[in-house]
């Protein structure tokens, strides 16, 4: 980008904000307690901090029920520093990202510009960046994640070697289980004529050796290979309530659908005279919708749903969509509907085409719109100024 182009500081400006809010955040490090727990031989967090919230308890153990990836890379840097935070991953990760994101747009034949404003979009104007610029635990697992599947995508739009894609596929859902749905997009490209045996073993066989080794350290933990841990997690008695209902349950469906399409921001009142103060907007602790922090998504009804890519994309995103809005977490303290960025990265390529068209004025509007908001609000929870 040209030093005489504005967006070249707005991007700097950006990128040294989402820096800052990682340095702030030192709390909810559980993937770091769970790194020292591996190094010195246990499955079990050695060291539990006071809020023992989302732990799960059994047999008189605590144990971190996130999938162990995230854990696994910090182990050298955890090993090396008597200090060590989950940010100094995850801001080094959103520089990786929005590099492979501009490189992904520009394989599905935008300019250079519009390739920068849509990686522009993901980074900094839509749910990604409050899990980025807060990387405690919960977020932490969703910006790596994320950070896994932008690299997926772009293996596949390039190079396709299927190995690559299968190991990096299992790392995602070695982070979280249910990304396991996402090796229907994969297949459905490897069934195609003509048929190669050879890819579809090099792509499956990270995936069953990963499901394998999670049965082995599930058995270990809670003496069966199928439980994460989940239903023994010690969460607040509002949650509580909505998992007697069921760990998944259609039941879920509304609220989680609230929270994802149709929540807006809170406004901010001196006292009964319903005055607004400063900062006149803030958020409920389960997040706003993602619709109203990026605009943008509003585009993917003008996508062209008969290429294969955009189809499988869209069906791929549904699929993982069905578990998240029947369960019964929602993600409760959080900007924006956490939960959908497991599906992000695929969203990305069905808006490439629309925003191919679109009026570059009205992109900048949509974009930046996303942007303000997200920094705002993400600026907001960190300030601990939410409902």
């Amino acid at each position: 980008m040209s030093y005489k182009n504005p967006l070249t500081y707005i991007l700097l400006l950006l990128f040294t904000i989402l820096l800052v809010l990682n340095l702030e955040v030192d709390s909810s490090q559980h993937f770091v307690f769970l790194a020292r727990s591996f190094i010195s031989g246990n499955l079990s967090t050695t060291s539990v901090p006071k809020n023992v919230s989302d732990f799960a308890y059994f047999n008189g153990k605590y144990y971190w029920p996130l999938g162990p990836f995230p854990a696994i890379i910090l182990i050298p840097f955890v090993a090396v520093f008597k200090n060590f935070y989950q940010g100094f991953i995850s801001f080094p990760l959103s520089i990786i990202n929005f590099y492979f994101l501009t490189k992904i747009a520009t394989v599905l034949g935008l300019d250079k510009k519009r390739s920068i404003l849509l990686a522009t979009f993901f980074i900094f104007g839509s749910i990604y960046f409050p899990l980025a610029s807060l990387p405690g635990s919960w977020y932490f697992a969703q910006t790596v994640v994320c950070s896994i599947l932008i690299l997926v995508i772009y293996e596949f739009l390039t190079k396709k070697r299927y190995l690559l894609i299968g190991l990096l596929l299992a790392f995602a859902i070695a982070t979280r289980l249910n990304l396991a749905a996402t090796a229907i997009f994969f297949l459905y490209f490897l069934a195609k004529k003509p048929f190669n045996l050879g890819n579809l073993l090099k792509f499956l066989t990270p995936i069953v050796v990963c499901l394998f080794l999670l049965g082995i350290y599930n058995q270990l933990r809670f003496q069966n290979p199928l439980e994460q841990g989940y239903r023994y997690q010690i969460v607040p008695q509002e949650a509580l309530q909505r998992r007697n209902t069921g760990l998944f349950s259609i039941k879920h469906l509304p609220a989680n659908l609230y929270y994802m399409i149709l929540k807006g921001p809170e406004p901010i009142f001196k006292d009964n005279s319903h005055d607004l103060k400063f900062p006149y907007l803030t958020f409920d602790s389960y997040g706003l919708s993602i619709l109203f922090l990026s605009p943008i998504l509003f585009l993917v009804f003008w996508a062209d749903y008969k290429k294969e890519l955009i189809k499988m994309s869209a069906i791929t995103s549904l699929i993982i969509l069905i578990p998240i809005i029947t369960y019964y977490g929602i993600g409760q303290r959080q900007v924006g509907y956490r939960y959908a960025l497991d599906f992000f990265p695929f969203i990305f390529l069905l808006l490439a085409g629309p925003v191919k068209k679109l009026n570059l004025k009205y992109l900048y509007l949509l974009v930046f719109w996303g942007v303000f908001f997200s920094v705002y609000f993400s600026i907001l929870y960190l300030a601990k100024i939410m409902v």
